[in-house]
């Protein structure tokens, strides 16, 4: 079974670039079925030439190979343009049987590029995956979340699935397998390579901008409450939001 995941560089606080963190879920998932069924398993990246860090830790890990869409002409893309990138590069590299994301990545938190990528490359996609019940040649089948419980889908092969973080434990890369990872060529794909046209990709192919961001508020600072009676303890919790929002008059 042919499988690729799809992972991305993203910041981390205080550690720098890094793989997405779902995405390390993803690459797990990926091996594991490796394991029972067979097959390679291929790590897609779209980013600029550094993101080839991101390819040997997967390697690492112990992916087969490792694939980087690379372009100028890709910065700055949305969802949408980026799904198109990565439709085009897996199309060129051989349309997998499988196809795993992260849910979403913590620098956009859009969970958008999964199922925009399998309409592009029109297969059976679901999301939010929390289980893997039983795979063949044919179909996989997964417990997935929802806002609501639990949702037991079946998929025909080709498919994508975008899985949650939790659903495994990754693994610690090897010895071996970064010995391996810095051996290993990483395959390196432009705009040109995958006969993009400029206006599919990048700011010229995304209906969306980011016009603003701004960081994530403070935590607040936990307190505990000190009245002895069910009664008291709401009275003591009322008032201290009544002069939370008070203060922010």
């Amino acid at each position: 079974m042919e499988i690729a995941v799809c992972v991305k560089q993203v910041p981390i606080a205080h550690m720098g670039q890094a793989m997405n963190p779902a995405d390390v879920f993803a690459l797990e998932e990926a091996l594991r079925i490796r394991e029972r069924n067979g097959g390679s398993v291929t790590a897609v990246s779209m980013g600029a030439d550094s993101a080839a860090k991101i390819l040997r830790s997967c390697i690492a890990l112990g992916a087969d190979a490792g694939v980087l869409l690379t372009d100028r002409l890709f910065a700055g893309g949305d969802t949408l343009a980026t799904a198109t990138v990565l439709a085009r590069g897996l199309g060129l590299t051989g349309k997998p049987d499988l196809i795993i994301c992260g849910t979403h990545s913590t620098d956009g938190e859009t969970a958008q590029v999964g199922p925009a990528l399998a309409e592009k490359l029109g297969v059976a996609h679901t999301t939010h995956v929390l289980e893997i019940l039983a795979l063949d040649e044919q179909h996989i089948t997964c417990k997935r979340m929802t806002e609501t419980g639990y949702e037991i889908v079946q998929l025909t092969l080709p498919a994508l699935i975008t899985v949650h973080k939790g659903i495994n434990q990754p693994r610690m890369a090897t010895v071996k397998g970064i010995l391996n990872a810095n051996r290993c060529e990483i395959t390196r794909l432009s705009a040109q390579d995958l006969n993009l046209d400029k206006q599919a990709c990048g700011l010229a192919g995304s209906p969306t901008r980011v016009v603003e961001t701004r960081n994530a508020a403070d935590r607040q600072e936990p307190f505990t409450v000190s009245g002895r009676s069910l009664q008291e303890q709401i009275a003591e919790i009322a008032q201290l939001l009544t002069d939370k929002n008070v203060s922010r008059v």
